[in-house]
């Protein structure tokens, strides 16, 4: 029986016009397929189409041409709230820049997707520590990312993308920013991803030390894949014991209580204080709009419609008086 490719890229192709007389073809006409539990590496120097492939994948930028299938349905088909669930819920996305708001803690980092969709905060809390656990920051729960390294910061970014249980994995050179020891760290996390866990990890790469990893590698030029090679043997790294923990993230839902007592503000950091700020504002303005005028204002309606009909009266009485 044939394999159902997970993603398959057919014809794809990306122009951005910079002017009327002026356009960049990023993508000429890309065509390849990706399987379940793969981990692979998009390859090639800076400006060859990778990074704009992926964002395609993920669902950020439709393709000038082509089409994107993500297990048998079309991206491009997709309407606004369906791609939005589908880049919130069915992937993991991991970026050079960690992309964490400061202001809250690696806790609430974590759990912020799960936020978005509307998920009850003690569920989300849960499953955030779960996953911290998971990749070996338990004891950093109620750090903010000032207080974490580098390495610390985009393995909090990994759990985060791991928070709705995706199967999909994609990452933006996420080494980029990393002293080599942390860089190596992540790596071992991500390949732990797709060999233990078995999830599909696609990784977007300039390293070469990071091809012997690999399933399989796609080798980009000039916006096209030039060449894909398959690693026959990966080499062998010591995996990460911890991922196995994913495979418990369902218990940590069902233990978790579904019950409606959320009364306290999403966040105890600013976003928090944002909300509560909002309601404050709206309550004004609805005692404002339900206020009695004063009386002097009343008073003050009724002085204009005297004035006028006295003057019309005065009218009246002259032009009788010019008629006799």
């Amino acid at each position: 029986m044939a394999k159902i490719p997970v993603i398959k890229a057919i014809n794809l192709s990306k122009t951005f016009k910079l002017s009327k007389d002026n356009e960049v073809i990023a993508l000429h006409a890309v065509n390849f397929e990706i399987y379940s539990g793969e981990l692979i590496c998009f390859f090639g120097p800076s400006g060859c189409g990778k990074s704009t492939l992926l964002s395609m994948l993920a669902g950020l930028q439709p393709p000038t041409s082509g089409e994107v299938v993500v297990r048998g349905k079309n991206l491009a088909n997709y309407k606004k709230k369906e791609i939005s669930a589908y880049r919130r819920e069915k992937i993991g996305m991991v970026f050079q820049q960690f992309n964490l708001i400061l202001s809250m803690t690696v806790l609430e980092n974590i759990a912020l997707p799960m936020a978005f969709g509307g998920m009850k905060r003690k569920r989300r809390m849960q499953r955030a520590l779960h996953l911290l656990e998971v990749v070996g920051l338990g004891e950093k729960k109620k750090s903010v990312p000032a207080d974490l390294s580098g390495g610390q910061q985009q393995k909090v970014a990994i759990a985060r993308s791991l928070i709705n249980n995706p199967w999909i994995i994609m990452a933006d050179e996420p080494t980029g920013n990393l002293d080599s020891k942390s860089a190596d760290d992540v790596m071992k996390l991500l390949i732990s991803l797709s060999r233990k866990s078995k999830r599909t990890v696609i990784l977007i790469t300039h390293n070469p030390e990071y091809l012997q990893y690999a399933d399989r590698i796609f080798r980009m030029k000039d916006g096209r894949v030039d060449k894909i090679e398959v690693n026959a043997k990966t080499t062998k790294v010591e995996l990460v014991d911890s991922v196995a923990k994913l495979d418990k993230l369902k218990d940590v839902d069902d233990k978790s209580s579904d019950d409606s007592k959320d009364e306290e503000p999403i966040f105890s950091s600013e976003i928090g204080k944002i909300e509560d700020e909002k309601k404050e504002v709206l309550s004004e303005r609805e005692d404002e709009s339900n206020e009695i005028p004063a009386e002097e204002d009343k008073e003050a309606e009724n002085v204009e419609p005297r004035e006028a009909l006295s003057e019309k009266e005065d009218e009246s009485k002259e032009k009788e008086e010019i008629k006799q």
